[in-house]
């Protein structure tokens, strides 16, 4: 059962901007059970809960309930199961004593980024703690998830809503139905509650990677999400420093718009070696070409790459070259060993391919530097997150692109080639998508984006391409496909995009 259990209204609260049936309306809109009115230092009455029951045209079904919310000596808390209005400041020792059969919820601990300690959380005199609310930065919910896993206490969330957008942000999931404000205290006090969300974590050899989506979906998607990292060593913490660099240039310069976006950043703590960045909803361009018609389809795949256009009109200067030729032959060197140490087949060609790219590559970065763009990278139909920001509506559509893990300076070719190559191979088994998307009507819409096209870029474009096939190999090397069919094709391509 989901409950909003944490909502002012305009009523009996004069910081409130919420009217009461708009409360409700937006509650049943979300998919939520039920909503508890928790306003300061006044409990609605039953006759009150029951008129506001039949302006806002609800069944009974719908379970309505009043609580308050209390200021006492460890800060706001919330009343559930009092008999009567809490009218005063009131410790809350006092208030444990005058309503034992009360649940007792800390609201919004972690306001402000406070840190509470763990004897103030683990307080017996309390029932439940606030893990999510409207009042928490989203760092402050990440603080209060984190305590919450290491210490076990009861939680619960809380919208602290003050205006209809927030209502039933954070709800509350009970593990029984509950039809009063005595059954709904009960279950607190027994901890058979939780806040509503969703936790995914992932691991890979250089960070763990969370990714959290609270409350209810709705029509709107205004969930909020977190993609939190943690970095293992203090080496790979500083090898992303330029992808920081790189998305806060972004941001800057307008990539948080309606159309173009990279997620934002929401908290660097370098002395945890922690990032937060806002997740994105949406579904990748990957999935997309898949699953939609070919003209909306068309449209997802113009605006990717129209966004890369944007970011390489920008010029931006995060890295140097001195740095990326560095990169590509530490790159070069782990391909050619993925190919030894598998005793490819391949081995013979593939060490003289990558001479070939090393060699120009090094002359690239060198002799064109002043043509040089900070390139994502890693720029492929897996990295682009295509979203709606209403259902429905796709004149509310936007593009945004994730994981600057290895950007750098290159010519603009280089992430058109990387994108081209990498939707060829991760499409293989759809020729039909590959049939309409084509990578002529990639680098039409990239270069009316762009504006000017770059010069040597058609003889680039091919080069970049055979590049990204060689990442690609050393990938299929490494999962067990060094032999594969997808292997030979992949080869027997490079080498005719190279003249090998």
């Amino acid at each position: 059962m989901l409950l909003e259990l944490h909502c002012h209204t305009t009523r009996h609260s004069p910081c409130s901007h919420l009217d009461p049936r708009d409360a409700v309306c937006r509650a049943v809109h979300m998919g939520l059970q039920g909503l508890v009115i928790t306003e300061h230092h006044h409990l609605w009455s039953s006759d009150a809960l029951e008129t506001l029951r039949r302006d806002a045209g609800v069944g009974d079904e719908f379970v309505l309930l009043g609580a308050q919310e209390v200021d006492t000596d460890i800060g706001h808390v919330l009343v559930f199961g009092a008999d009567r209005t809490i009218g005063e400041r009131t410790k809350l020792a006092e208030l444990r004593r005058r309503f034992p059969d009360a649940a007792l919820v800390w609201a919004h601990p972690f306001r402000n980024d406070r840190v509470p300690s763990d004897e103030a959380l683990l307080n017996p005199l309390l029932d439940g703690v606030e893990l999510f609310n409207s009042n928490h930065s989203p760092r402050g919910n990440y603080l209060a998830l984190d305590a919450w896993h290491r210490l076990k206490f009861v939680a619960t969330g809380g919208s602290d809503a003050h205006a209809v957008e927030t209502a039933g942000r954070f709800p509350t999931q009970l593990d029984h139905p509950v039809a009063s404000i005595a059954e709904l205290a009960r279950e607190i006090r027994h901890g058979r509650c939780r806040p509503f969300f969703k936790e995914i974590p992932r691991s890979g050899s250089n960070l763990t990677v969370t990714e959290i989506t609270v409350g209810t979906k709705g029509d709107d998607e205004q969930r909020q999400r977190l993609v939190i990292k943690r970095y293992r060593t203090e080496h790979k913490w500083r090898q992303q420093q330029p992808a920081l660099d790189v998305v806060a240039a972004l941001q800057d310069r307008g990539f948080t718009g309606e159309t173009f976006r990279v997620p934002r950043i929401l908290e660097v703590n370098a002395d945890a070696r922690l990032l937060i960045e806002e997740g994105q909803r949406g579904r990748l361009l990957h999935q997309l070409l898949q699953a939609v018609s070919p003209e909306v389809a068309d449209t997802y795949f113009e605006l990717s790459a129209l966004w890369l256009a944007a970011m390489h009109r920008l010029a931006l200067r995060t890295s140097t070259p001195e740095a990326a030729a560095r990169r590509e032959r530490r790159r070069f060197r782990s391909y050619h060993r993925a190919f030894a140490r598998s005793h490819s087949p391949h081995l013979e060609l593939a060490g003289r391919m990558l001479d070939i790219i090393a060699e120009r590559a090094e002359q690239m970065l060198t002799a064109r530097r002043d043509q040089l763009v900070q390139s994502h990278g890693d720029y492929h139909p897996k990295n682009i997150i295509i979203g709606q920001d209403r259902g429905h509506d796709i004149s509310t559509v936007f593009v945004s692109v994730i994981d600057f893990a290895n950007t750098l300076q290159f010519l603009p070719a280089f992430d058109v080639g990387y994108f081209l190559a990498q939707l060829r191979y991760q499409l293989r088994d759809h020729p039909r998508v590959l049939e309409r998307h084509t990578a002529e009507r990639f680098v039409e819409s990239y270069l009316s984006g762009l504006g000017d096209r770059p010069a040597g870029f058609d003889e680039d474009l091919p080069f970049f391409e055979a590049r990204a096939n060689m990442s690609i190999a050393s990938f299929l090397i490494k999962v067990g496909k060094g032999e594969s069919p997808d292997m030979t094709g992949l080869m027997a391509r490079t080498r005719r995009l190279l003249g090998a």
